[in-house]
């Protein structure tokens, strides 16, 4: 099962779209998607009730013809469930009317890929969101069209927005909410210089990741920076970690967390500072982050802390504003994880690639190991899992 994220005009998350992925399952393949969906229910509506995976959100879901039509498919509850019609559902009068004692009993409905077929303009008056697929039909053909909705009262949805000027594109045409991944590609100059604080920052975190740094060295470093300092206090008394004491100072504070903890969460910190980027792509950065240590983990790989800097940097040249050329020229790491930040297919990047296939639904990852991809889908929501946790408690306030 995958996630992603469905943001407002403001960079703040309405919602959850959920997929499934298993080993019983291609949702490929249509003979399987029934059996997908309904697992992939069966267990996401439990994590609704208990409040899991979707943090109190909308989730919603795809939904086929024979999901529809089957009489003991859905829950006695609807909050927080946003059925999405698929494309390939016909909207034949038995489905007209399921769908209308569905939104009598609460459910609400999206209109997935939605083109502006004639044929599909019988869910309108049903449904609640439809969701237009920007990379399938040219702006000037949306502006020209999204006037024939205008007599429905619906929420615009725009999927597939991969870049800050489709994003911006979008909100001119009157779009409420955002699907893709715009956040993580925002529009660069290459070359441009990095802020002199930035820069700062980005030394700060090259000495703090050096192998045989001491922990004199790490406070005296951190030290000068009195905020970076506050900050540290602040985490390592928070209700996160949960302490039996309370910790007076910020030696005390790395020996309790530990030398690789401490250079974690300092460059954590650095780069939320220095960052204008939307919130969000904390949250991706993290899970990405996790997701890779906890595979790194599992399969004892010695350098896994490089793997937690994948994901940590993985979105780097969005977070500090500048071409990632440029930055890496600026940031002590080694030729293999550079080589991977840059997108290259190497022992590491490999890694990365496929957690960004999963973030996106793209399922088609028969080039990589079988048994990587699987264990993967596993960290992928460890990672997911902890990063949910740190924005909720930690992130946002600091």
């Amino acid at each position: 099962m995958a996630r992603q994220s469905i943001l407002n005009a403001n960079y703040e998350i309405y919602g959850f779209e959920f997929l499934y992925r298993g080993s019983r399952y291609d949702v490929s393949k249509s003979n399987d998607a029934m059996g997908a969906t309904s697992e992939l229910l069966s267990n996401l509506f439990t994590a609704i009730q208990n409040n899991e995976k979707t943090n109190n959100l909308p989730a919603f879901i795809n939904i086929d013809s024979s999901l529809i039509e089957s009489p003991s498919f859905f829950p006695s509850f609807s909050d927080n469930i946003i059925l999405e019609i698929l494309e390939d559902v016909v909207a034949s009068p038995q489905i007209i009317a399921r769908i209308r004692n569905l939104k009598q009993r609460g459910f609400k409905f999206a209109l997935d890929d939605f083109i502006f077929e004639p044929d599909r303009f019988k869910f309108l008056p049903y449904v609640d969101i439809v969701k237009i697929d920007i990379s399938a039909i040219p702006f000037e053909n949306i502006k020209k069209s999204l006037p024939i909705l205008q007599p429905y009262s619906l929420i615009l949805l725009a999927e597939k927005v991969e870049t800050e000027k489709e994003f911006e594109e979008c909100l001119k045409l009157g779009f409420d909410l955002f699907q893709g991944y715009f956040f993580d590609k925002p529009e660069l100059v290459k070359g441009v210089e990095v802020s002199p604080s930035k820069q700062v920052a980005l030394n700060l975190i090259t000495e703090l990741l050096r192998e045989d740094i001491t922990i004199n060295e790490i406070s005296t470093l951190i030290s000068c920076d009195p905020r970076l300092v506050i900050k540290i206090l602040l985490l390592v008394n928070s209700s996160y970690f949960s302490f039996s004491r309370k910790i007076e100072n910020l030696r005390e504070a790395i020996v309790m967390l530990g030398i690789k903890a401490v250079q974690q969460w300092v460059s954590l910190l650095l780069l939320a500072s220095e960052s204008k980027s939307p919130l969000e792509i904390f949250r991706v950065l993290l899970s990405r982050a996790k997701a890779l240590e906890a595979f790194a983990e599992i399969r004892a790989i010695k350098n896994k802390d490089d793997y937690f800097y994948l994901g940590l940097f993985s979105g780097l040249h969005a977070l500090i504003g500048t071409d990632l050329e440029t930055l890496l020229e600026k940031i002590n790491l080694n030729k293999e994880l550079k080589a991977a930040l840059k997108g290259e297919e190497n022992s590491i990047g490999n890694k990365l690639l496929i957690i960004k296939a999963i973030e996106r639904f793209d399922f088609n990852l028969d080039k990589f190991n079988s048994k990587d991809v699987e264990l993967l889908m596993q960290t992928y929501w460890q990672g997911i899992e902890w990063a949910d946790e740190l924005m909720d408690k930690l992130i946002k306030e600091m």
